[in-house]
């Protein structure tokens, strides 16, 4: 008699273990490398991505750029809730160690906005950054006429995304018959800059900083120094911040990168491998940084403005 009614409860658990097991096999882990206006755009994109592939996506990034240990802890984070499938900027060689690891027990990872040498990521979609480091140092050329000093203020030698950027831009500045004057890293420290940028700043015609974090601490420094809008800045991304400084004249020109069609093809890149329909070899997609300065702005704007409201990347 009583064992008749001992099948209800294990019918009941089978469901719940299944519904369990089915949400764990569609979740989609998102590791950023900091917590920025960028990331956030990218964040969007990932999250548009998941929804249109009926996925969950769990997005985890560390404050600051660089923090490898804070990225592990993510990593932790989101395999504990059952993603089977990652994404990640990876900010250091133990990135590609415990990616790696994972590999061996079923777990896929695409890296994207940067690369990490050394790893069986499956796939990696990123703004081909020595492509647009070589097109901001083309156009300082052309800005100078092919004559005159410039700087190099660097974010992080353990960063490639930004290590690229800056390779292409120093390599297309000499060629085109700039004078690289200054060549240092800054990172995200304004006193830095101030420090770097003091005693020759009166020297420069124009510089390049890689980032958003770069430029927003360069621009402070040259903000203190009273320099801005005295010499042609070309910075990289386009925060609030940084977008108010275009419009105000003491930037000069911004790379942008886009950031919200990154995260969306890295997560839909994500969905494939989760369906198992990823070939063989790795697939990389490179996407195109745009330059936007007072000329096209109002225009760079109204675009974004329209991408958001019709829900495109």
């Amino acid at each position: 008699m009583h064992c008749r009614g001992l099948w209800k409860p294990l019918v009941a658990l089978c469901v719940l273990l299944s519904v369990w097991a089915s949400s764990a096999m569609a979740c989609v882990g998102v590791v950023t490398a900091s917590f920025t206006p960028y990331w956030s755009q990218v964040e969007a994109g990932a999250r548009q991505a998941g929804a249109e592939n009926r996925l969950e996506v769990l997005v985890r990034g560390p404050t600051h750029e660089g923090s490898v240990e804070t990225q592990l802890e993510m990593i932790d984070w989101v395999l504990a809730r059952g993603c089977r499938t990652l994404v990640i900027a990876p900010s250091g060689e133990e990135i590609t160690r415990r990616v790696n690891q994972l590999s061996a027990s079923g777990i896929t990872t695409i890296f994207f906005d940067r690369d990490m040498p050394g790893s069986v990521a499956r796939g990696l979609v990123a703004t081909d950054n020595y492509r647009a480091g070589e097109q901001a140092g083309q156009y300082l050329v052309r800005a100078l006429g092919g004559r005159g000093t410039v700087a190099l203020l660097r974010l992080r030698p353990d960063v490639t995304s930004t290590t690229e950027r800056e390779r292409g831009f120093r390599q297309a500045a000499e060629a085109g018959g700039l004078q690289v004057l200054l060549d240092v890293y800054v990172g995200e420290d304004r006193q830095l800059a101030v420090q770097a940028l003091q005693g020759q700043v009166d020297q420069l015609d124009g510089l390049f900083t890689p980032n958003s974090t770069s430029s927003r601490a360069v621009l402070a420094a040259l903000r203190r120094l009273g320099k801005t809008g005295q010499l042609l800045h070309v910075g990289f991304d386009g925060d609030p911040l940084l977008i108010e400084a275009l419009r105000s004249g003491e930037i000069h020109s911004l790379y942008i990168q886009q950031a919200h069609l990154l995260g969306f093809r890295a997560v839909q890149l994500a969905a494939r491998a989760a369906r198992g329909e990823l070939p063989a070899e790795r697939v990389v997609v490179a996407l195109d940084a745009e330059r936007i300065d007072q000329g096209n702005l109002a225009q760079w704007e109204q675009t974004q403005l329209q991408n958001t409201l019709s829900g495109q990347p």
